[in-house]
């Protein structure tokens, strides 16, 4: 049997990352034929940033993200200085995935993100940024919801379930400070992505973050919305 290296998973997965973006979610041919560099790519993704600073961008992030997904899927994983970030992967976290931070500027960050088979990061926020993620390897579940203005009977947030989906290779997912904010991940198998979060996480915005724990049961006979608990760890207690 040969032996298939990290660098060689790399190389197989990058040979299906020819998709295009429609939100919130795209697995089809790309309309860009030209890959992107390392470099050209974070040039371009820093000249995407500073639109965050436009009067419209409350309206715009659905187009912004949009614009970063198409980056994305363009970049090329063959590069040098992607296939140095992945072939130093270490599991260091038994119970979390890996998240490490691989760029980042005072408008925006990427990390790259590994989970063991069935490693998850639970229901988490991430305050007033969006978000753009693509799956490289592996195969892996996403549940987004949207966090509703009212509050239930008991005085705790309301979620209501905005889409479900089962990323693989080439599959790219958005969130903006509005919808499909609140997200969980939940990996399959080996599973590796890359994601685009403009603005960057920050002091102020990571101490606002929250994770959320929903029951089975829907709240009050509506089906997609639930009754929510918030902690500031990813593990209950």
């Amino acid at each position: 049997m040969p032996i298939i290296t990290r660098r060689k998973v790399l190389q197989l997965s990058g040979s299906s990352l020819a998709v295009a973006a429609t939100l919130p979610c795209t697995n089809i041919l790309s309309q860009e034929n030209e890959d992107l560099g390392w470099e050209e790519f974070l040039k371009l993704c820093d000249e995407l940033a500073d639109t965050q600073f436009a009067e419209d961008w409350q309206q715009s992030q659905d187009v912004y993200t949009k614009k970063v997904e198409k980056l994305l899927v363009r970049l090329n994983l063959e590069d040098d200085k992607i296939i140095d970030f992945i072939e130093s992967y270490n599991n260091y976290n038994t119970r979390f995935p890996e998240i490490r931070t691989i760029h980042r500027k005072t408008d925006f960050q990427v990390s790259l993100l590994e989970f063991e088979a069935e490693e998850k990061i639970p229901l988490h926020d991430h305050p007033d940024m969006t978000g753009v993620v693509i799956c490289t390897h592996g195969k892996i579940e996403v549940n987004h919801y949207d966090k509703l203005t009212e509050a239930s009977v008991n005085d705790l947030p309301l979620l209501q379930t905005e889409r479900n989906l089962t990323m693989t290779p080439g599959t790219t997912a958005t969130l903006t400070t509005s919808r499909g904010n609140i997200h969980e991940l939940h990996a399959k198998e080996f599973t590796r992505m890359i994601d685009v979060f403009t603005p960057p996480y920050n002091r102020e915005r990571t101490s606002r973050s929250r994770y959320y724990w929903i029951g089975k049961n829907a709240y009050d006979e509506r089906t997609d919305v639930f009754e929510a608990e918030m902690t500031r760890s990813p593990f209950r207690r």
